[in-house]
């Protein structure tokens, strides 16, 4: 089955799928105990990067009904008809993808959260799963309100899949810079392979600040031929808003092509891991700075979008350290 992409329909079922969440969340602010309805998004999510994900499973399991507070807030503040990042994200693949179509047959989204790219892309029937069980009932919740038909697991992206048919496609949103530790990378992208039929696709999306140099992306590369994927430079890059001056949002996307079995042995450095691709810092930093960027309310809608593929990127780029500025430069 390939994903019809009527930008018209898209839209309409993003709109519904939006108000599905503002609906969901009404729902689930009568199961969150009073001393948990005054926390934040961004305090969570601070509290979440601070620990890693064993020990944020754990913190949300503990405190019972702080999952459904997480739950509720990721369907306002991080959704919020649109200007939350992770739906920004998913729409900038959207757009996208009215120009070349990247989705096809049975699909498998990562990290799905509370159903954000099914529900912004449009599509009313895939297979996801998350690692917090509370965020997978909110995704539920929103299936049983727009009518959707998805298929919801609770699953940890970094152990095996619970799974056992292949995908044509499987989308990584906004989950992959995560992977810190070799054998989480290893993992990962073991699964991923597993899950994907061959030639099938992995759609790999990284927020801004997650890679600092252009080149870093051939490491990327590099690392994921080991397992058997071939990333399509013609179809990787960097997407960019062009609906303000002041307000710019971008982020990478990678479309990787499963175009063998991985092998026996996996020849990866010892020490690869996300992290090493930007600027490391600490989780007690990351959190803080996760603190501030959510609270942050932001200032232009957007909705117009342009693609940055790998080639043209690295020639623009060079050695640049990818920032606001010198992206927003790229197009001066």
């Amino acid at each position: 089955m390939r994903l019809n992409y009527d930008t018209t329909l898209i839209h309409q079922k993003r709109i519904s799928w939006y108000k599905a969440c503002e609906k969901a969340a009404e729902i689930l602010i009568e199961r969150v105990p009073e001393h948990y309805r005054s926390r934040t998004f961004s305090g969570i999510i601070g509290d979440i990067k601070a620990l890693s994900p064993k020990k944020a499973l754990s913190l949300l399991s503990r405190k019972k009904g702080l999952g459904i507070q997480y739950a509720r807030l990721y369907m306002t503040d991080g959704i919020d008809n649109g200007f939350g990042y992770q739906a920004c994200a998913s729409e900038a693949v959207s757009a996208h993808l009215a120009d070349k179509q990247l989705l096809d047959g049975d699909i498998l989204d990562v990290g799905c959260a509370v159903g954000v790219s099914g529900g912004v892309l449009g599509i009313e029937s895939l297979t996801a799963f998350d690692l917090f069980p509370d965020i997978v009932y909110g995704a539920c919740l929103i299936d049983s309100i727009t009518g959707a038909d998805n298929h919801y697991a609770v699953a940890d992206m970094t152990r095996p899949w619970p799974f056992r048919t292949a995908f044509d496609t499987v989308i990584a949103g906004l989950v992959c810079h995560h992977l810190k530790e070799q054998i989480s990378v290893h993992n990962f992208f073991t699964e991923a392979g597993s899950a994907l039929k061959l030639n099938g696709t992995l759609l790999i999306t990284l927020p801004s600040g997650s890679i600092a140099y252009a080149r870093q992306l051939n490491e990327l590369s590099a690392a994921l031929s080991t397992y058997g994927f071939e990333v399509d430079n013609d179809q990787s890059g960097i997407i960019v808003s062009t609906d303000s001056d002041h307000s710019l949002f971008w982020m990478f996307l990678l479309k990787v092509k499963k175009v063998r079995n991985q092998g026996a042995e996996v020849f990866i450095r010892k020490d690869f891991g996300f992290h090493e691709l930007k600027t490391p810092v600490t989780r007690v930093v990351k959190a803080e700075k996760a603190r501030q960027t959510v609270t942050a309310k932001r200032r232009t809608r957007h909705t117009r979008f342009t693609f940055i593929d790998m080639d043209e990127l690295f020639e623009t780029a060079k050695a640049d350290v990818l920032t606001f500025d010198t992206v927003k430069n790229l197009f001066n």
